[in-house]
């Protein structure tokens, strides 16, 4: 249970998804607590509920962190069924297992779930959700799932996540693919923004709500940095994080992208004392630092 000091030390946290971009970063974080690992790639599938249940009672978690998902539009685009009953029914499952026993969960959504976004950013959590992707729907009724269970729940809705284990996805992966093969970055549009969000802020903000006191829980929140990034600013920090010189090529912009997306992120930092330390050009360079065994990025100076 909660006990609403807001400091619970040797908690025992179920991670769900623990194996992904985000659950091996969060556990950096949790070096004072028992974590359970909880992951489809070593055969636990939180599609299975029994498989859920039985690991559930046979650990007894204090909270369960609850990562697992289709997390790629394109994953989610290629195969909706497999989205809808790991994002969907899996999260069911976790919010069965969570009130039966009386667990507290976290759950990690996303800002997609606010498109198309219906009102004039900053984006507040007042801003109606509902998503207008495979990804972003799945992931918005998963957040339904977690509300109506009778367990203390927080939704934590990320913004634009990036970072070093997740380079070759999104805009910064776009640049790097194509620099490193030797082309010029296309870029399209320029004008529409972003909030992009660091993966060790994402990081502890999963740690900060899974120690949040009582009355913190059975809200949502927003977890970015309140950054607003044009794409053509976004894409010039790239080339300066990995020192590409060449020239940028302007495509015309997609349908997909949001004309502005950033966030209103004082209800964290009012709330859960979260505070984004990373702006994106921080990022980016804390990103492209030499690996801990030493080894750099390669260098794509004068590339074009």
């Amino acid at each position: 249970m909660i006990t609403g000091r807001g400091e619970e030390k040797n908690m025992r946290i179920l991670i769900t998804g623990n194996l992904g971009f985000v659950g091996q970063e969060t556990e950096k974080t949790l070096g004072e607590h028992n974590v359970i690992r909880y992951d489809v790639m070593e055969g636990k599938d939180i599609r299975d509920i029994n498989q859920l249940e039985r690991v559930v009672v046979e650990t007894m978690p204090d909270r369960i962190l609850h990562l697992a998902a289709i997390a790629r539009f394109s994953d989610a685009d290629k195969d909706p069924w497999l989205a809808y009953n790991t994002n969907v029914r899996g999260t069911e499952h976790v919010a069965f297992v969570a009130s039966k026993y009386h667990i507290p969960v976290v759950y990690a959504s996303t800002g997609s779930v606010y498109m198309p976004i219906s009102g004039v950013p900053p984006i507040t959590e007042a801003f109606e959700a509902k998503g207008n992707s495979v990804y972003g729907c799945t992931k918005y009724l998963g957040e339904l799932a977690i509300q109506k269970s009778t367990s203390p729940y927080i939704i934590l809705r990320y913004a634009h996540l990036y970072g070093k284990e997740k380079r070759m996805h999104g805009l910064i992966g776009g640049f790097l693919d194509r620099i490193n093969r030797g082309l010029a970055p296309t870029l399209y549009g320029g004008k529409q923004s972003n909030d992009f969000t660091y993966i060790k802020d994402v990081a502890e903000a999963n740690h900060l709500a899974l120690i949040a006191p009582w009355d913190k829980w059975n809200q949502i929140y927003n977890i970015g940095t309140g950054e607003e990034i044009p794409a053509e600013e976004a894409g010039k920090l790239i080339c300066k994080a990995t020192k590409y010189k060449g020239k940028i090529k302007i495509e015309e912009q997609r349908t997909v992208d949001a004309e502005r997306f950033v966030y209103d992120v004082s209800k964290a930092d009012i709330m859960l004392n979260f505070k984004a330390r990373f702006k994106f050009e921080d990022g980016l360079n804390d990103m492209f630092k030499g690996d801990s065994n030493g080894q750099s990025i390669p260098k794509l100076v004068g590339r074009t």
